[in-house]
Parts: structure tokens; sequence; C-alpha cells
């Protein structure tokens, strides 16, 4: 800094360089902040598979869902003749882990549910070749021609009463 402003143009200029070191003071600040995250990101990803071990997220029918889904299987199936605290803490942990995965999945796994179920309910198009051929009396008469009649009388004779 100098020590004296005489003019304007003085001040001026002094005020431009403060700016300047300021806005270098930000950008340095800036990159700092970002050192320090991407150091710290490994154990943010910890703390976030600890919370969701440990973090019941908020109740929805498919959350209750899954729960139902996991304690059936877990419970009274795979864990049925283990002591009590797995199959206490168990059926908690698998719960958590997979509501808050479904949690948040839901699009990308919602997209490929309905993907798959498209897959699995189109029919595919087949092509006829062959047309089966209708009878005379079915047939629709051709432009410029008269409609062919049909003898609909019953032969009396061939009936029988009995």
């Amino acid at each position: 800094m100098k020590a004296k402003l005489e003019t304007l143009d003085d001040l001026r200029a002094e005020r431009a360089r403060l700016k300047n070191q300021l806005e270098l003071s930000r950008v340095k600040m800036h990159n700092n902040i970002t050192a320090i995250k991407t150091e710290i990101n490994p154990a943010r990803q910890a703390v976030g598979a600890i919370s969701d071990l440990l973090t019941t997220p908020r109740k929805g029918l498919l959350n209750v869902g899954v729960g139902i889904g996991v304690d059936l299987i877990l419970r009274r199936g795979l864990l049925a003749r283990a002591g009590w605290l797995p199959r206490l803490v168990v059926p908690f942990i698998a719960r958590n882990i997979a509501t808050n995965f479904i949690q948040k999945n839901k699009a990308s796994l919602l997209e490929n549910a309905l993907i798959w179920v498209k897959k699995k309910t189109e029919k595919p198009v087949k092509v006829q070749v062959e047309q089966k051929l209708l009878p005379a009396a079915m047939t629709p008469p051709v432009e410029g021609q008269k409609p062919k009649r049909v003898n609909h009388r019953i032969d009396h004779s061939k009936l029988s009463v009995n």
C-alpha cells in the first residue's frame, strides 16, 4: 500500500488493487474449501452408510411393504432357529438398508420396472399370409355387379317329425 494518496488517480488505482486482492483471496478460499471437501469425502460416505443402517425413513406404503417382506423372509425364514439377538438386530438393519436404497433410487427402479412390464405384456405382431375364403353368400359384391342371391329355402321332405 502506498503511504500517501495524493491524486484521484492514485485513489482509483489503490481501490482497483484492493478489489483484485479481495477476489484473489476469495478464489484461494474456494480452492481450499473444495480441497477439504475432497479429503473428507470418504468419511462422509462412511457416515452415510452407517446412517443408512441406523435410520428408518419416513413411513409410507412402500416402506411398510418392504419392512413386512424383510421381516417375513429373515425372521421366519432364514433366522428362524437363530438366537433372539440376531433375530432382533439383523431384520432391523436389513429393513433400513432396503427402504433407504429404494427411497434413494425410486425413480430408476420405477423406470426399470415399467420397462420390464412393457416387454412382458407387449404382444408380437403376426402377419397373416393366408386369408380364409368366405362362402359365396358372405362375400361382398364387387362394384358394378349385382349381389348374388342365395337360396334359403328349407327342403321339408328331409325333415321328419317324430
